[in-house]
């Protein structure tokens, strides 16, 4: 298929996935219509082997750059000179059938808007991913800026690069392994950079928590550490006491759910919790040592 002059770039980065849901990654977004352009950067050692059909299409652009974090490879974007938005989209999801066109009509009617989160829900039935995304909220308050998951949020092209793009210290794969996409929250929210959250803007991702109760727990561990840390920049090097409600939150409330979990015997969801607090804790003073 021959794209027509591109407006919107979707994005989605892979390393170690597999190959049947990067395709269904990558399908979503080729059925998104004509003024797209579809970008995988590919960051493992070895090349993927995509369908034929997917590859033939000239909309969709693979990128192989094997760099070990998220935040590294979605800075490597370089987007056609008439794109004008970016889609990020996590590569074991996928956007629904009408994204672009509700994004479409969004813009339409918010011009003024440069950031826009969306809603994951979960492949197997349909619900919220977490309690935050299901409740929702104003974007531009700082107490709701974690609505923007890198899984799913739009930018501007220009706020893209205005904003910097990533802090390559965080996200997956990177010195602390996860925040990234708050920290660009964050920086758009203390530049007054116009943000929404709009429930309507759908990707579907596989369920949280699914694997084998260790691996959970080492991934629960290392997303706090890259909270932690996240916390510890905004408070060491950028000044910003309001960060110290995120800390408090941070810290308190795992503890109580974890309370709630130890009453009604949930076990695993107690480690779960326990971990993450030991990593938020574990980064904050790894932060700080290192500045």
């Amino acid at each position: 298929m021959n794209p027509s002059t591109p407006t919107f770039a979707i994005v989605s980065n892979t390393i170690r996935r597999s190959h049947e849901l990067v395709e269904r990654n990558l399908k979503a977004s080729l059925s998104q219509g004509s003024e797209i352009e579809i970008i995988l950067i590919d960051q493992n050692q070895s090349p993927l082997k995509l369908n034929s059909e997917l590859t033939a299409d000239a909309r969709l652009r693979v990128v192989h750059a094997p760099v070990p974090s998220v935040s590294e490879a979605r800075n490597l974007v370089q987007c056609s000179e008439s794109v004008k938005w970016i889609i990020f989209c996590d590569d074991d999801g996928y956007l629904v059938s009408d994204y672009v066109e509700r994004l479409k009509g969004l813009i339409q009617s918010d011009p003024t808007t440069e950031v826009f989160a969306g809603s994951i829900k979960r492949i197997d039935n349909q619900d919220f991913y977490s309690k935050r995304h299901q409740l929702g909220g104003d974007l531009n308050r700082f107490v709701f800026t974690k609505l923007l998951m890198g899984s799913n949020f739009v930018v501007t092209r220009a706020a893209f690069d205005r904003l910097k793009r990533f802090d390559r210290r965080f996200g997956a794969g990177a010195r602390f392994g996860s925040g990234e996409e708050t920290d660009f929250a964050w920086k758009a929210h203390f530049s007054k950079t116009r943000m929404r959250y709009v429930p309507e803007l759908v990707v579907f991702h596989i369920p949280p928590h699914e694997g084998p109760w260790r691996d959970e727990l080492r991934k629960s561990y290392r997303y706090g550490v890259g909270k932690g840390a996240l916390v510890a920049k905004w408070l060491i090097e950028e000044h910003q006491p309001l960060v110290l409600m995120e800390m408090v939150e941070m810290l308190l409330l795992p503890v109580l759910r974890a309370m709630l979990d130890l009453v009604c015997l949930r076990f695993r969801d107690l480690l779960l919790k326990l971990g993450a607090v030991g990593g938020r804790v574990a980064g904050i003073v790894a932060f700080t040592i290192r500045n």
